[in-house]
């Protein structure tokens, strides 16, 4: 207040200093006192938006964190199954090539029992045979298909009636059909008669006696049917 007042020694008095003066410099303390408290409310939006600013490059450090996870796993997850996808295909063609050389081997077997059925005896030709050999002619067991014979093989498959069934070429929804009867036998038995009805001439016995020795009782067969 010294700045506002002059004080005189001689008469002891204070004059006032002109009012106008007086009231502009209190105009501009509190302009600066505004101004003071204007900065301090700004300094304090600042530090909020710093910390805002901080928290906001965290959280999208984490998000990069994360998307870098995630696009991690997913590489790894895309490499396995083309890795599976190899396999499955691989595992495809050699399924297809096998079904493939099953398909010949089919072919081949009855064209050969087209003619055991025709002549009895089977011609094999040049590139079967050592070279220099023509043709031979290979005597291949035969039975009838009469009641007594598909009796003895029936008797003979047993439990394996089943897989007896598959190699024939049943499906399983076909074999349940077959379930309901109660002896294993008469379910071979009724298997060996569906599927000589379907095939006709095809059904040889000699298919029939590949069935048996797939399922391992052929030489019990003939020895039931006198083939040895």
């Amino acid at each position: 207040l010294s700045h506002l007042f002059h004080h005189s020694l001689d008469d002891h008095q204070l004059r006032w200093v002109q009012s106008d003066e007086l009231d502009e410099l209190c105009g501009q303390c509190r302009q600066k006192t505004k101004v003071r408290e204007r900065f301090d409310e700004l300094k304090q939006e600042v530090w909020q938006l710093k910390q805002e600013v901080q928290q906001q490059k965290r959280q999208s450090a984490d998000k990069d964190r994360r998307m870098e996870e995630i696009e991690s796993r997913y590489e790894q997850e895309v490499q396995a199954l083309q890795q599976r996808l190899v396999a499955v295909e691989k595992a495809k063609k050699q399924s297809e090539a096998a079904l493939e050389e099953k398909l010949k081997e089919k072919d081949r077997m009855i064209a050969i029992m087209e003619q055991l059925a025709a002549g009895g005896k089977l011609q094999a030709h040049v590139g079967a045979l050592p070279m220099g050999t023509q043709s031979v002619d290979i005597d291949i067991p035969s039975f009838e298909f009469d009641v007594r014979s598909l009796t003895k093989i029936s008797s003979c498959v047993g439990v394996q009636w089943r897989a007896f069934g598959r190699l024939l070429g049943y499906t399983n929804s076909e074999l349940e059909d077959y379930n309901r009867l109660e002896a294993n036998s008469e379910k071979t038995y009724q298997l060996i008669s569906a599927w000589r009805d379907k095939l006709g001439r095809r059904a040889t016995a000699q298919l029939l006696l590949q069935a048996c020795e797939d399922i391992g009782v052929k030489g019990a067969v003939e020895d039931k049917l006198g083939l040895q």
